[in-house]
């Protein structure tokens, strides 16, 4: 296994173990750690339909005797106040009067990890948790870094907190699983990194894509575990984004995010991350700060990889909305993060709100095959 720790300070530092065929000793390094004695997994429909039995058997061999499971619906929809609150309420049924010892241990995709992390932040002021990221999405980016939250009211985790897992525990063979929107959607993560700060990335995906696609994971192990050095290097200076170091983490993210809530969550995360990241280097382009030469090598990448580029099914004055509620905003004032070169970016505030619009609008197409096409590779 790789082991890449996240150097934070005494009580909060922890290790992303990186290994295949692995998840069978997850029990026995859990015990070793003695940060939980009782196991509450949380998982959805789609991930615990496949593992959730197993990973219960993997905790009783280790010794492991008061576990539970909390499955809720599959999808980014459910990733609600509903949900976190019947969650909430099976957690303290769990816990009964007893004050038990309780590690949250959440199994499967960016979901799961972001709403078990928000149970695992909230309940009694904090308890443990471990991250067990199922998808590629989930493994380069939102299971670590200690960011947890839900959406409301349709705005894409309006409600979160701080709290870094103990462990994040990484079987790669679990995805094998995926299917090709998943893989692809999280592949728009790896891009990102590529951009912000490692163009090699960029390399590795064009050099390997079709063994990507194939979950190979010979091809996949290299991307994801320089994607995680990249963010464990970020998260280690900037930890709760008060310094303007972690904001890198962002690119693509501002009007990607604002897509996502438009359209209903029709669009997966890394879908619309990629759409966030045309829009941010066009944006950049119209600056003069980016080369139309680089852009479009993103551009063509993104499309080779076989992610949107183009928004339908959304209204222009519906994604403006949404992005009034850019978490990234200071006091109405927008911030974006935008590329100078592939390997450097720069975070630009108050960009005019017709420049927006004007990109935002070119992005935009009527084509009904966008969804559609995506939708095929969910199959």
């Amino acid at each position: 296994m790789t082991k890449i720790s996240i150097n934070l300070d005494k009580n909060r530092a922890y290790d992303i173990l990186v290994g295949r065929d692995n998840l069978d000793t997850i029990g026995t390094s859990i015990k070793a750690m003695n940060i939980g004695e009782s196991i509450f997994i949380i998982t959805d429909s789609k991930v615990g339909a496949l593992y959730a039995k197993r990973l219960i058997d993997v905790f009783k061999r280790a010794g492991f005797q008061d576990i539970d499971l909390a499955k809720f619906p599959n999808g980014e929809k459910n990733k609600n106040i509903t949900t976190y609150s019947e969650l909430m309420t099976k957690l303290a049924k769990f816990d009964g009067s007893l004050n038990k010892n309780i590690l949250a241990v959440n199994l499967g995709g960016g979901v799961p990890g972001d709403m078990g992390g928000f149970v695992a932040a909230t309940f009694k002021r904090g308890i443990n948790y471990v991250q067990i990221p199922t998808t590629i999405l989930a493994n380069v980016d939102c299971g670590i870094g200690g960011k947890v939250g839900i959406d409301f009211n349709n705005i894409k985790n309006l409600l979160g907190a701080f709290h870094q897992p103990k462990l994040v525990f990484v079987d790669l063979s679990l995805l094998k699983t995926l299917n090709l929107r998943e893989i692809r959607a999280g592949l728009a993560e790896v891009v990102k990194y590529g951009v912000i700060e490692d163009p090699s990335l960029l390399l590795d995906i064009g050099n390997h894509l079709k063994d990507i696609l194939a979950l190979n994971l010979d091809a996949i192990e290299p991307i994801v575990t320089k994607s995680y050095r990249i963010k464990a290097r970020i998260v280690e200076q900037d930890e709760k984004d008060t310094k303007g170091i972690r904001m890198v983490l962002n690119y693509g993210h501002t009007i990607g995010h604002a897509v996502e809530s438009a359209a209903g969550f029709k669009y997966s995360h890394g879908e619309s991350i990629s759409i966030g990241m045309v829009c941010a280097n066009d944006i950049a382009g119209e600056l003069g700060i980016f080369s139309r030469q680089e852009a479009e090598r993103i551009e063509t990448l993104l499309s080779k990889i076989g992610l949107p580029i183009k928004i339908a099914n959304c209204k222009l004055a519906d994604i403006m909305r949404f992005l009034t509620h850019d978490k990234k905003s200071v006091n109405g004032a927008n911030r974006f993060v935008l590329p100078l070169q592939i390997g450097k970016t720069e975070i630009k505030s108050a960009i005019p709100q017709e420049l927006i619009k004007k990109v935002i609008k070119k992005r935009m197409t009527n084509s009904p095959s966008i969804l559609a096409n995506l939708s095929k590779s969910s199959k």
